[in-house]
Order: C-alpha cells, then structure tokens, then sequence
C-alpha cells in the first residue's frame, strides 16, 4: 500500500510539474493517463531540415523540461509541426498535427510515424518583421526575428532594437530557462544574411579583414597602423561578426538559425568574442540551469570603441566611414553587455565586456567602467575577466549600469542582485523523474 500511495503521489507530482511547463497550452488539451510518454533525444529529431515543433495552436516552441536534450510528450499529447515548403512525405502540407504514441513514435493520418522522418523539404531560415514600436527613445524601432505560420500567427524567436540611420542593433531581447543549457548542437551554420535593411551597403562586405583595414587606414591616416590593429583571422586579432544574442543561447535549431540576422551581429574583437565572451555566454547558460532560472536576457552594445591614430590621439572606429559625405555608420561597439532579469523574483546583473584588445587599463578603468564593478562577486562565471588581450570584463547592478548607458531599458527597475544564491529552487531532471514513476508505477500495480 505504500508503494502504491508514493507512485502515485509522483504522478500527482508530474502532472504539476508538466502543468508548469506547459503552463501556456489551451485548456482544452486534456492529456490521457495511464499511457507511454514520448521521449524524443535530439539525435532523434528530424535533422537538418527540422520543422518547428509547437504547441498546437499557441505560437510557442514545445521545449525540453531541462538540459539533457531529451523532449518529453504526456501519453496522446497533440504537437504541432510546420514547414516552410511542405514535408518530405508529404510535400503539399506545411503544417500537420501528430500524437505521442511511445517512445520515439507518433500518429499522424491513421498511420505510425518515427519523429525524424517528419522532415521538412527544406531549412526554415526565419523571417523579420517591422512592429512600428519605437525603442532608445524613439531612435530605433523593435524588429522581431521569427517565423510567420498566418497572416496572423507568428512564432517569435526574439526582438531586435534596431536603429537604421547608424546601421546599429542596440540591444535583443529573449527569454532563456534551464532547457537553454541543452541547446542542439552540431545544426550547420547557415550564411549570414542581410535582408531590407542596411539600406545604401553590402553589410557583409564591411566586416571582411581587408575592407576593415581599408576603413580603419582612412579613420587613423595611416595604413601602416590599420595593418597593426587588424592582422589576422589566424591569431583572432581582427573584428569578427560578433553574436548579439549568442547562437547557443536558443535550443533549436530552427531558433539557431535565426540569429544568422546581420541584426544580430556587430564588430566584435575575435579574441575577446572567441574567449572571456564566450565564457561568460557558456557560464550564463550554466548558471540559468543550475539555478533552475527563468530570465528575460537583453543582450546588447554600447558606444563607439577609440582607437589610437599614429599621433596617439584616439580616434572612433565605424566600419561604413565616409569623411567627405560625413557617413559614419556600423559602430564598432565599446561594450558588449547581457541584463539577466529574473522577473519572478526581480533580480538581475549586468554584465559588460570590453569590446577592444588594443586600449591600455587606464583608459578601460577611466572610459568603459561605467559602473560599480562588483566582478569579484561573481563566482560562477569561468573567466579572465581583467586580462586585456581576450577583453576585460565587469559585472553592474542593473539599475546603476542601465542609466549610465541612457536608459535603453526603461522598464527595469530591478530590486535585487541576482547572485549564486539568489532565487534558488530544486533541480530534479524530468528524465530522471519519469524513470522513477515509472518504477514505481510497475511495483505499485504488477500483481504479486
């Protein structure tokens, strides 16, 4: 009798933790138990041609419940998987409707089906759309990145504060949860893309070493010194197209591809995208997870980066520079920053990298330090934080970092500083725990 009473008290308990995470399905899906859940890993999936995998009449990605790339569907649950141009079995269809059968399996139109034949014809690359609201106190607007289902259904990955006059992203904003820390890994890294903006450029042709060095020789006067600052994709020691919103930091990767957007992208240092930054995406991600987190991220730049002419004087660096028409767009950012924002418990951090490897301390502690550095507190971050060649790094109350950049983020007004021990909850993996059901289930109601 106790047995039986645990096992189903642990069903009890699933069912509230599926209710938590899929808390936003209509209520008009009522899964039926008892049955086999379906647990689909990654490596199962359709791949690469993957088709968005949704909740069934709800604009939102049906995720893994954690980081070990395993998503779980309740016995029956009804999920939804769209195409651009139709499945390979069924090319006419871009959108159809599946039920968990067991394991890997899945009814559609009277027949079985493992998930990874439901393949598309071809990738999903997203779409951008103008949403005419305006961000940086009017200067630029909200672009969201995501895939059109309808004229009235829209799957959204992320948004984008974009300002056209200066070619330059100022911030995007998305959600990250524990299931971030399990991202798909190994999707194939699509070209980047340039779409309707960057009206009067090839924005791609820009950021390639030779046109850096071009552009940078006519900022500084000298060629000779452009060629010292910019060398190699070899040695990392050139500007990269920088993620703004980390690819890594999305799980599918449908979502993956979407930040291939040149809206995601500024003139980053390769040798600090490529280490301290990279660090601190990755510990983010770890940090999200271990904590059992739920985060709106805003991930940003700021400013425009110096660097030194042969005279010593320092001069602004822009990939698009024009000195007779007095064009100066595309700003090689000083900063790269992430604003972590645990809304449930009003707390977050600010992080901030120093986006040059060619400026001396003094002037990084004088001109980028905008804020308290509480860097030292941060303990759960894998990095160098004060070493210059791979970018210094510092750590801000949001509050105090969000008005000494202008404000982009009006919205926050953060009462806590989210630390290790901040908002720290019981991390169980769901995997873990439908094995445990289901022993307990099989002792409680196998007949002796």
């Amino acid at each position: 009798m106790g047995v039986k009473l645990l096992a189903l008290g642990c069903l009890l308990v699933l069912g509230c933790l599926h209710s938590a995470l899929a808390r936003d399905v209509a209520q008009s899906h009522d899964f039926e138990f008892p049955g086999a859940y379906c647990m689909v890993p990654f490596n199962a999936l359709p791949y690469p041609e993957q088709p968005l995998i949704l909740i069934p009449g709800t604009e939102k990605f049906w995720y893994p419940a954690d980081e070990t790339r395993v998503v779980h569907f309740p016995p029956n649950a009804s999920v939804e998987l769209a195409c651009l141009d139709g499945f390979w079995l069924f090319p006419e269809t871009n959108i159809i409707t599946v039920k968990c059968d067991a394991d890997t399996q899945f009814w559609y139109d009277g027949k079985q089906y493992e998930m990874a034949v439901l393949a598309c014809n071809s990738r999903w690359l997203s779409s951008a759309r103008n949403t005419q609201e305006r961000c940086l106190q009017g200067a630029g607007e909200i672009v969201q990145i995501g895939f059109p289902l309808s004229t009235d259904r829209w799957v959204n990955v992320f948004d984008v504060c974009y300002e056209e006059k200066l070619y330059h992203t100022h911030f995007v904003r998305h959600r990250m949860t524990r299931a971030n820390g399990g991202y798909q890994s190994g999707n194939p890294r699509p070209a980047w893309y340039q779409g309707p903006y960057y009206t009067e450029v090839d924005i791609n042709n820009l950021y390639t070493v030779n046109r850096q060095r071009e552009t940078i020789a006519i900022i500084l006067g000298s060629q000779d010194r452009a060629d010292e600052l910019v060398q190699s994709t070899n040695n990392g020691i050139y500007m990269a197209r920088g993620h703004i919103a980390a690819r890594a930091d999305f799980i599918y990767g449908t979502e993956q591809n979407a930040t291939f957007w040149f809206l995601n992208a500024a003139p980053q240092w390769q040798n600090f995208n490529g280490v301290n930054w990279e660090r601190v995406e990755s510990s983010i991600r770890d940090f999200v997870g271990s904590r059992d987190l739920e985060l709106t991220v805003y991930s940003g730049t700021y400013g425009v980066q110096k660097l030194a002419d042969g005279n010593g004087d320092y001069q602004e660096i822009w990939l698009d520079y024009g000195p007779t028409e007095g064009t100066r767009r595309a700003p090689a950012p000083m900063l790269y920053y992430k604003i972590l924002h645990d809304e449930r418990n009003n707390a977050g951090i600010a992080i901030v990298g120093v986006n040059n490897v060619h400026v001396p301390l003094d002037i990084i502690l004088k001109e980028y330090v905008l804020c308290r550095d509480i860097g030292d507190e941060v303990d759960w971050i894998d990095w160098q934080r004060k070493n210059l060649t791979i970018g210094y790094c510092y750590a801000c109350e949001v509050n105090e970092f969000n008005a000494a950049i202008g404000k982009p983020h009006p919205q926050l007004d953060v009462a806590r500083l989210l630390t290790s021990g901040a908002g720290e909850r019981l991390v169980v993996s769901f995997g873990a725990l439908l094995v445990l059901v289901g022993h307990l289930a099989l002792r409680a109601f196998t007949p002796a």
